[in-house]
């Protein structure tokens, strides 16, 4: 081999080592490790992996070091069902995820944005409203306290272990809809991209699911999504008042029941599913969808309540728990 042709092969395998150790520098690094605390049998990925079973890891990961990129991580195959970003960082514990994992892939950036992916598409859980949208949960006021991201539909935050925990709220992106109760029920409010520290009366720690809307519905929607902030209006002509006060219509109208102690059946007040409006002036209450407290209940304390929503024309108990 000539000298002159011998210079120019080292030369490039020079360059391309060096592109290959550049390149592997700044690819994603993910280890998943069989049990929580980074204990027992443990897999290392640099690459997008559709089906964990080709490893014999399926179902199997209980913690999760992430040493490089942003990674997706979903419960089925083919980065379908319930999915969570993780950013660099330790993962001890996998909650509501915990031996459930099925494939992996890396996001693509740090906010958890994916260029692959479609604007639209219902089978990944991102309800289809634009790319990129995520919301951040805080357990604490002003964003401090536990965290966690959703970058989808989330319909019980059971699964994330976040369940009545949330108080404040970052949105980096879309419009997101939540709701006191799993699957988009209960008390709901319609919230944009920002910081949000008052969630409002009936969410403030109480959020149970959230999911992504079209801002154009969500501006349509939002005034009947807000049921704890009602404009203005003229005071009802009544004479009773009591320490809670049942109106038949919205907006506070028709002849109230005013009452000062529990019922536990309103039905011998008149007034079994009838109340689609209440005003609360002293205490903490609970209604409750049948009588002797059960069903479906929520608590609502001091405050003017124009709409009732998923309670509307349902209570049949109530009592006062403060």
């Amino acid at each position: 081999m000539t000298g002159p042709f011998k210079h120019t092969l080292a030369c490039a395998a020079t360059l391309l080592l060096s592109l290959g150790a550049h390149a592997s520098a700044h690819a994603g690094d993910i280890t998943l490790f069989e049990h929580d605390n980074f204990r027992g049998r443990a897999v290392n990925l640099r690459e997008t992996t559709d089906d964990l079973s080709r490893f014999g890891f399926n179902d199997k990961v209980s913690s999760i070091l992430v040493r490089s990129g942003t990674w997706d991580v979903c419960t089925d195959s083919g980065f379908r069902g319930r999915c969570k970003t993780l950013g660099p960082g330790e993962y001890s514990s996998m909650p509501g995820m915990n031996d459930a994992i099925s494939s992996v892939r890396e996001a693509g950036r740090g906010d958890g944005y994916n260029p692959g992916r479609p604007g639209r598409d219902p089978d990944r859980g991102n309800g289809g409203y634009g790319r990129g949208g995520s919301l951040e949960v805080y357990s604490g006021a002003g964003q401090n306290g536990g965290s966690a991201r959703l970058n989808r539909d989330t319909d019980d935050f059971v699964s994330i272990g976040f369940n009545d925990r949330t108080t404040s709220i970052v949105i980096n992106n879309g419009y997101w809809q939540l709701c006191s109760d799993s699957n988009y029920n209960g008390v709901c409010r319609i919230f944009g991209p920002g910081r949000h520290d008052d969630l409002g009366r009936g969410l403030d720690g109480r959020v149970s699911s959230a999911r992504m809307v079209d801002e154009r519905e969500a501006r349509r929607q939002q005034q009947y999504e807000q049921p704890y902030q009602q404009p203005q209006y003229q005071q009802p002509q009544y004479q009773q008042r009591g320490a809670v006060m049942l109106f038949p219509e919205a907006g506070m109208r028709g002849e109230p029941l005013a009452l000062d102690r529990d019922a536990e059946e309103l039905v011998r007040y008149n007034f079994n599913d009838r109340a689609s409006s209440i005003i609360v002036n002293e205490g903490q209450w609970e209604v409750c969808s049948d009588a002797h407290f059960r069903g479906h209940c929520e608590v609502i304390g001091p405050g003017e309540y124009g709409r009732l929503n998923s309670m509307e024309n349902q209570i049949s108990s109530l009592r006062r728990v403060r």
